[in-house]
């Protein structure tokens, strides 16, 4: 991610040993998307949730490359090409002929997907039909992002097929965060262990497949909201580029973010602390309008994307976490509702009538990327480029049975011919 000039924020400076809170396993709980999105579905985007059984998860840590044989969805002609074995490679892990204990047996041969757990894989069948044909995947916190040059629908995580959404998670780190270190740095709370298989009354880690119904957002209108006590506190913009117009948008991004938050996260969310990322569309021609007859706004409602912890690996974008965990609220709130309100009920024509009625907050600092911001001229640094591998690593690994090994012979041959060429050039001196 670019480096960005952020402000100096005084009470920061003047506290430059403010100390995080500890991070419970119940408070990553409940920003995993199967906990907060039947709660707030109204204002999130459609969206199918499918629990993933042990076998998938295994298929998904596992080295290689092995897609469902199956399917005979083909990409749609977003003009990208590539080999046909993108989408159905028999990939296998390279037979090493490097190592030299070659007695060893050969592993078994690992099934497809579609052989290896076949309900779950007609279950996403269904699911990605249902939502229209094309999904954005995501396991419970975070979305393969980092692996989208690898997608076949030209650097995006799109998915019209289970194999597009195969080759994102594998090939993702981000991915493999969730499954692996999400919990790390947790501390036990009163509800819940500090182990995974110890007694508990908190609910136990479930791995789930989130998908989404695919939809090109415009990234200028994403924003990253910091929660403090209940109170909105601060508001970032998601991507680090310049965008002119933005600025005479501030109070409605102001507004429509308030508006959610006020009425649908404020009271509910169990903890007091969290970030919330929204993306806001442009308002519809015939909605939206000011009942008051003032010009109609150029935003729609926000529209809640995902639910990040407070903690550290949560990007705090423009802003940094000294000052967000430094800045003062008006009047902490503490507690939770329940009832109608807590489970999400409230309709889309309450949301927007019961804005009129919120109460007086401060309002949240709102950071956008300024036209001399280092952000809005690095575009020599891709986003998540220290994730991507060389292409002939990749073709390699695409190019079926045998395309890893004729690498590693050709990249052994090509180490071992430099290293008798230094040798010879230290033996001439």
């Amino acid at each position: 991610m670019p480096t960005v000039t952020k402000p100096q924020s005084t009470s920061t400076a003047a506290s430059p040993a403010v100390q995080f809170p500890p991070i419970t396993r119940d408070h990553i709980l409940n920003c995993s998307y199967d906990s907060w999105f039947p709660k707030y579905r109204t204002s999130c985007i459609k969206s199918r949730i499918i629990p993933l059984s042990p076998e998938f998860v295994e298929y998904i840590r596992e080295d290689g490359i092995i897609l469902a044989d199956d399917d005979g969805a083909e990409p749609e002609d977003d003009g990208w090409e590539s080999a046909p074995s993108t989408f159905r490679p028999p990939v296998e892990e390279v037979d090493s002929e490097l190592d030299s204990d070659s007695d060893e047996e050969d592993e078994a041969p690992r099934l497809p997907p579609d052989q290896r757990f076949p309900e779950l894989h007609q279950t996403i069948k269904d699911k990605i039909e249902e939502l229209g044909g094309a999904v954005a995947p995501k396991l419970n916190w975070t979305a393969p992002k980092d692996a989208a040059w690898i997608s076949p629908h030209q650097n995006t995580i799109k998915c019209t097929c289970p194999n597009d959404i195969y080759l994102l998670l594998k090939s993702s780190n981000f991915v493999t965060y969730d499954l692996e270190h999400a919990f790390d740095d947790c501390t036990p709370s009163n509800n819940s262990s500090a182990t995974d298989g110890g007694p508990s009354s908190s609910p136990s880690f479930k791995p789930v497949l989130v998908l989404r119904s695919y939809f090109n957002p415009h990234t200028a209108m994403e924003f990253r909201c910091f929660v403090k006590h209940r109170n909105l506190v601060a508001i970032s913009q998601r991507d680090l580029n310049f965008y002119e117009f933005l600025d005479g948008l501030r109070g409605e991004v102001l507004a429509r973010t308030a508006q959610l938050f006020n009425n649908k996260l404020r009271y509910t969310f169990p903890d007091g602390c969290f970030a919330f990322d929204v993306y806001i569309p442009e308002a519809e021609a015939d909605g939206d309008g000011d009942r008051n007859g003032a010009a109609a706004p150029l935003l729609g409602r926000a529209r809640l994307i995902d639910i990040n912890p407070w903690a550290p690996h949560t990007d705090p974008l423009l802003f940094d976490w000294p000052e967000l965990l430094a800045m003062e609220t008006p009047g902490p709130v503490l507690g939770v509702v329940d009832g109608a309100e807590a489970a999400g009920e409230t309709s889309e024509e309450e949301v927007d009538s019961s804005s009129d009625n919120e109460e007086e907050d401060a309002e949240p600092e709102l950071r956008l990327v300024e036209k001399e911001d280092p952000a809005a001229f690095n575009f020599s640094s891709p986003q998540y480029s220290a994730h991507k591998l060389p292409k002939d690593v990749v073709d390699a690994s695409l190019a079926g049975e045998g395309g890893m090994r004729d690498f590693a012979r050709k990249w052994r041959e090509m180490t071992e011919y430099r290293r008798d060429v230094a040798d010879w050039e230290t033996r001439e001196r």
